[in-house]
């Protein structure tokens, strides 16, 4: 059971070897495939007993989590007084991801839906939102789908237009899908209780300057230097907004009874309202009519450029430069010098050009007086057709 429990994927193989070893006797592969299944059922739970319990799971799940909305669905059963119901869905909302939803001030949200993989047929619907750090932050769990609760009535304040959120999360979850009733919701709500630890697990060392490290989750370690406003990891520099190592070393700062100062001060001021108002305080005036501009005294008179007329119809578009015609080329699928040729008779077809109009090279004109090929009817001088 400690090797299924350390590595609950073991394949069937190394689990045999591994027990052949422990007690020094042989094993069949249907031995093996047994004693893993209860391994995994003493160690995750059994799939129809956590039905049974589901209900003490709840009250631990609510009196443990203030503010924590679970609703349980039974199907449809004509007898009322019925003592055996069949599970349908149930939703659940932990209280603390409800409050720290709300207090991110984005009613943002992201749906994703994952097939459950154990015996029982059924669906993981999670909801995620964004954090102030554009990070994910999954706060509902309708496990089977019952219904989303109202998260506000504001405004987004986000420019996301994917659903990545989700499936970011619901890579998390992978591991889960395959798990009992109970020993999934524990994994979901496990992973969201190390990953609020992991977010705000930042330590700093301060170096007796203004130097400061920081070290995060992930081999996240920086280096902030207060006094030049400047982290290793360059985006206070860049951005002229403090990153996530500088906001840990102002939370140390303030822990510690430093005075910090208004925040606004650790951004640069391009990002001020102030600096905003700044530039659009200037207008540009408007001026009168050509009939009322006054008339200049200067005696020396101004004339145009040099300039000579360019051969052929002057052109419109926008010059391409080579790496744009390459492009365009290999989209196209053409050759070297733009044109398909087909295999079969050795011939060339009209080719997508640079300007995405098709060439007329390699096209034999028809003239329309005497039906010859090679001039058109303008050029025409009666020859006879063939």
């Amino acid at each position: 059971m400690d090797q299924v429990e350390l590595n609950p994927t073991i394949p069937m193989k190394a689990f045999k070897e591994q027990l052949q070893k422990e007690y020094q006797v042989g094993f069949s592969i249907h031995q093996i495939f047994r004693a893993k299944s209860n391994a995994k059922k003493q160690v995750q739970g059994d799939y129809r007993k956590q039905y049974e319990v589901r209900r003490d799971y709840i009250f631990e799940l609510q009196s443990t989590n203030p503010n924590t909305n679970v609703k349980l669905e039974f199907e449809s059963e004509p007898n009322s007084n019925a003592t055996l119901r069949r599970f349908k869905r149930i939703y659940v909302c932990l209280g603390g991801m409800k409050k720290g939803f709300r207090a991110c001030l984005r009613d943002f949200l992201g749906f994703e839906g994952e097939f459950m993989k154990g015996p029982f047929p059924g669906q993981i619907l999670t909801a995620v939102g964004v954090d102030s750090n554009n990070g994910i932050y999954p706060w509902l769990i309708p496990l089977l789908s019952l219904r989303i609760l109202k998260a506000g009535n504001g405004r987004a304040i986000s420019y996301m237009l994917l659903n990545n959120l989700c499936e970011v999360f619901n890579n998390k979850l992978v591991e889960g899908q395959d798990k009992p009733l109970i020993t999934c919701l524990e994994y979901i709500r496990e992973y969201m209780m190390k990953r609020i630890y992991n977010v705000i697990k930042y330590t700093t060392r301060w170096n007796g300057s203004d130097k400061y490290q920081v070290k995060g989750p992930w081999q996240d370690q920086q280096v902030v230097d207060m006094a030049e406003r400047v982290c290793s990891c360059r985006k206070w520099e860049l951005t002229g907004l403090p990153c996530k190592h500088v906001i840990a070393v102002l939370n140390n700062k303030a822990d510690n009874g430093e005075k910090i100062g208004e925040l606004h001060t650790y951004v640069h001021k391009v990002h001020w309202l102030e600096t905003w108002k700044a530039a659009y305080v200037h207008k540009v005036e408007p001026i009168k009519g050509r009939s009322m501009w006054p008339i200049s005294d200067c005696p020396i008179k101004i004339t145009p450029p040099l300039h000579h007329n360019q051969p052929g119809r002057p052109k419109k578009k926008r010059r391409q430069s080579a790496g744009e015609r390459s492009q365009k080329k290999g989209e196209n699928g053409n050759g070297a010098n733009g044109s398909k040729t087909d295999g079969a008779s050795g011939s060339q077809t009209h080719a997508a050009s640079g300007s995405g109009k098709l060439t007329r090279k390699f096209i034999s004109v028809t003239c329309n007086k005497c039906k010859n090929k090679g001039h058109n009817a303008r050029t025409c001088k009666g020859q006879v057709g063939n």
